[in-house]
């Protein structure tokens, strides 16, 4: 049985919806009754008589209705706050959720950097995302045996970082710092880079090959993938040379104790044999 309160809004709500409707019948039907076949003129006039009297219709309601939705408005804000201060937690994870499945900065099996987490992509879920911690500290790239829950909240209002590319490879820097006394630079140099061939030679082929793939995939010129050299001088007049090698990930720390360790014993070598000539002088 209907509120006798509401009774009166009821009525004036019915009169003005049936006039709403008769007039747009009536205006429709004049405008098509010009041609069979509606023209652009006519198409757009239909859509503005149809939008009209949907606002027009609209804004007459809550004039009709607006002590009504006022007393409603109220309670249902109240309760909508209390639902939000008590789960307002598990609203921003379901909210950054959705953003990560709209987005889709990542996904399972992916690297990913968030705040200063490193790891795996192990499982998605509406309210979390679970990785595997990375070892980026040392550049070993292994895993640490720590897992890590990310609420998706965070997705909100932290960057995110895809490090899928490093996944397999990356360019990683052997930095060597040498005293300048007694040493032939152009020996050196040249030294240096018949070591790092070696080293890198096993894992050229792959390494262009997967640059290829990258470059292909994104759309982006990557640096060249073969060994790059840089030298400086420190305060102290030493030389610190600096090469870049695009290698395999798991593989780059031990390609940088190889070079590190067959070029430092070539300059101890150098030395001795130097200083031996020096005696024997």
């Amino acid at each position: 049985m209907l509120n006798e309160a509401y009774f009166g809004e009821i009525i004036v709500t019915a009169a003005v919806l049936l006039c709403l409707i008769t007039l747009r019948f009536f205006l429709v039907k004049m405008i098509k009754r010009r041609s069979p076949i509606l023209d652009k003129a006519q198409r757009r006039w239909i859509n503005r008589i149809n939008n009209s009297t949907l606002v027009l219709g609209f804004t007459i309601l809550v004039f009709i209705w607006a002590p009504q939705l006022h007393t409603f408005a109220l309670s249902l804000t109240a309760v909508a706050v209390a639902i939000v201060i008590t789960t307002k937690e598990i609203l921003m994870c379901l909210t950054g959720g959705f953003l990560r499945a709209a987005m889709k900065p990542f996904m399972i099996g992916h690297w990913i950097a968030i705040d200063d987490m490193t790891g795996e992509v192990m499982s998605i879920n509406a309210l979390g995302t679970v990785i595997q911690e990375i070892d980026t500290e040392t550049k070993t790239y292994q895993f640490t045996g720590r897992t890590i829950e990310i609420p998706n909240s965070r997705f909100l209002t932290a960057s995110i970082r895809n490090l899928n590319f490093f996944k397999n490879y990356l360019y990683h820097d052997i930095t060597i710092t040498v005293q300048h006394d007694n040493i032939d630079f152009d020996l050196l140099i040249k030294k240096l880079e018949e070591i790092v061939s070696f080293n890198f030679t096993p894992h050229e082929k792959g390494a262009l090959a997967f640059n290829k793939i990258v470059e292909k995939k994104s759309a982006v010129d990557f640096a060249d993938p073969s060994p790059q050299y840089f030298i400086k001088t420190s305060d102290l007049g030493h030389y610190t040379f600096t090469i870049k090698l695009f290698l395999p990930t798991l593989e780059a720390v031990k390609v940088d104790t190889e070079v590190k360790k067959q070029f430092l014993s070539y300059v101890y070598q150098f030395r001795n044999a130097h200083r031996e000539d020096n005696k024997a002088e």
